[in-house]
């Protein structure tokens, strides 16, 4: 039954998994589609803030060698979803490039002035595994991000949650940005480097050092919900989209250009109301990774759920192919008997025996020719009743009146058995089919006068109660276990496997009477006596069942 149990499971696992993963794939391609158009208004409605800002930048009254820095600082990368990336970038109307998203930057105030007058630029210095360190650095304690020192400082010791000493960076200072070789924060405690690049960007420049009292670093590297590589990989990505729109030459009021493509895209142009710039911004993206983001919980259970049910459907069809198999066995067991027996005796039919042994053998051919017929009939009814084919036309039948007519041939039988039939039946009508009604009262009356102890007693007891008829026949006998009971109903099954055929019946007995029931919209059971057991079936009376054919 195991074998069995995990070969169906396997091909039924299969099937629904299959199934799970062609869900899986239309929720997902479903997402990725929502995403996507999610991704791209984000990334809009970031290029118009940033092109805002850099409009205030251009307009304002900051020095001309400052503004680059400064328009540099309002054009950050943006990682609106995990597994993207945007980067942007602004050319003035014959393609000069103005400023570019960095992919660290930062900016700091000198002691007491109270104002973020310094930018930092690492991208120029760092190469791509120092700024995965630098990440790496900052995403282990994010406080890290904004330092601000005591002393003199732009906030009180009791200001903030780690208040530091103060700053110093060691770069390349060029008018208002620095590019640092060495960054340090101290503490009270001690400092902490967060950066000594020893860069060939430095080799042959002069190196200066100043003091700051508050910093802010920024990288897309450190608040994005990808690790640093991904993310990393995303920014080179969304770049290398625009360089291949922009191209060595640079952009030009007179065209606006769009690359598409399945993990990214790029757009150049114009964008109204700021007609003195020309803005290029880029996205990439693993389409995998952005379809199936905060879907985990959704995958997992609906997988889950795919496999219990294989399990609960296995288990369902491996019972069911048991059933087949012991019921192809009995059907085997019981019919091998009876043929051999036709055979055996037709061959001495064939043979030259005595005349008088010839009725005998006819007589014994034709009884279990007799024998087969009828478990084949009852096979066929059996098999009607569970598909639902078997004729059904209910009339208002009398059940006791189907009981006295069942009863009264069996009386001679059973008194030359020494058996004693008591009825004890109320007057019940009910809705039903007075065929199968008459059957099922006979199987259950013949079923009990087989097993009934000689000068026993079989008590037929018929009430009306709550609605239902309830039928209920006992027999005297051996008991039967409690625990096999439940089973009796099975084809062929045998609650003594010692039984013989010489009892009689063909072992589909109360299988008829369990679908009988259930044909009749009843239910069925069987409960232990201290000598012999009781067989019962009830019926609802109060409304008639729908006809079927």
């Amino acid at each position: 039954m195991r074998k069995l149990f995990w070969t169906v499971f396997l091909r039924t696992a299969a099937v629904f998994l299959a199934f799970w993963a062609l869900m899986a794939g239309v929720i997902s391609f479903r997402s990725l589609d929502a995403r996507e158009a999610s991704l791209r208004a984000e990334i809009r409605e970031t290029l118009d803030w940033n092109l805002m800002n850099c409009q205030l930048v251009l307009e304002g009254t900051a020095a001309a060698v400052e503004k680059p820095a400064l328009l540099a600082d309002r054009m950050p990368a943006c990682s609106p979803a995990a597994g993207s990336m945007g980067v942007f970038r602004i050319y003035d109307l014959d393609g000069t490039e103005l400023a570019r998203s960095p992919l660290t930057s930062g900016y700091f105030s000198l002691p007491g002035t109270g104002v973020y007058d310094y930018f930092l630029h690492f991208d120029p210095v760092l190469t791509d595994d120092e700024q995965l360190a630098l990440a790496r650095l900052l995403r282990a304690d994010k406080d890290l991000c904004a330092f601000y020192g005591a002393e003199g400082g732009l906030y009180g010791e009791g200001d903030v949650d780690r208040p530091g000493l103060y700053g110093e960076v060691t770069g390349v200072v060029e008018h208002n940005v620095v590019y640092p070789q060495k960054l340090v924060y101290y503490f009270a405690d001690g400092p902490l480097t967060l950066l000594d690049t020893d860069s060939a960007y430095f080799e042959g420049k002069t190196l200066t050092t100043l003091a700051f009292d508050a910093a802010r670093l920024q990288s897309p590297l450190i608040w994005s919900d990808d690790p640093p590589e991904l993310a990393l990989q995303l920014f080179r990505q969304a770049q290398a989209r625009v360089d291949s729109l922009v191209g060595s030459r640079g952009p030009s009021a007179h065209w606006v250009g769009a690359v598409e493509g399945g993990a990214g895209y790029a757009h150049c142009g114009i964008v109204a109301p700021y007609d003195n710039l020309i803005s290029a911004y880029g996205a990439a993206y693993p389409p995998l990774r952005l379809a199936t983001h905060g879907l985990g919980l959704l995958y997992g259970s609906t997988f889950f759920f795919a496999l219990l049910l294989a399990v609960l459907v296995a288990r369902s069809q491996s019972r069911s192919l048991q059933r087949e198999r012991d019921l192809t066995n009995a059907v085997a067991h019981e019919l091998k008997t009876p043929l051999a027996l036709v055979r055996s005796y037709a061959e001495g039919l064939s043979e030259d025996i005595a005349p008088e042994k010839r009725e005998e053998y006819l007589s014994v051919i034709v009884e279990e020719s007799d024998r087969m017929a009828a478990l084949v009939g009852s096979l066929l009814d059996l098999s009607r009743l569970e598909s639902g084919r078997a004729r059904f036309q209910p009339v208002p039948v009398e059940l006791d009146q189907v009981v006295r007519d069942v009863l009264r041939p069996l009386e001679r039988p059973a008194r030359k058995k020494g058996i004693t039939l008591s009825p004890t039946l109320e007057p019940c009508t009910l809705s039903g089919d007075r065929e199968q009604l008459t059957r099922l009262v006979g199987n259950l009356a013949s079923n009990a006068l087989r097993h009934c102890a000689p000068g026993g007693e079989v008590r037929f007891l018929l009430r009306v109660e709550k609605g239902s008829a309830l039928l209920r026949v006992e027999n005297d006998g051996d008991p039967i276990p409690p625990e096999v009971l439940p089973r009796l109903f099975e084809p062929f099954y045998k609650a003594d496997p010692a039984r013989t055929r010489t009892q009689g019946g063909t072992g589909l007995g109360l299988a008829l009477v369990r679908e009988i029931t259930a044909l009749h919209g009843g239910r069925c059971g069987a409960d232990p006596l201290a000598s012999g057991a009781a067989f019962w079936c009830a019926f609802p009376i109060c409304q008639a069942p729908d006809s079927m054919v």
